[in-house]
């Protein structure tokens, strides 16, 4: 999926990035978000990311957010719970 944002060139110009690197940049927060909120896997990010599952773990930990947090574990506990019934 393509997304367009308009944003104003004296805008982009007064934070000194250029349009690919403003891209990456979003393309990070939006991935780091998604991925704080549980609305993607740590696979799904790398994708995102054109990052392997490995970095993509480290990437995320570098930005303060948990890799595995209790909310991953719980589910993890129940599929494991599941498949050994």
């Amino acid at each position: 999926m393509n997304l367009a944002i308009n944003i104003p060139d004296n805008i982009c110009f007064g934070i000194n990035e250029t349009e690919q690197s403003l891209t990456q940049l979003l393309k990070e927060k939006l991935a780091l978000e998604l991925y704080k909120s549980h609305q993607i896997s740590l696979t799904q990010g790398a994708k995102m990311l054109s990052m392997d599952i490995y970095e993509f773990m480290s990437f995320v930990s570098k930005n303060g957010i948990p890799v595995i947090d209790d909310y991953d574990i719980e589910d993890e506990v129940a599929f494991a719970k599941s498949i050994l019934k």
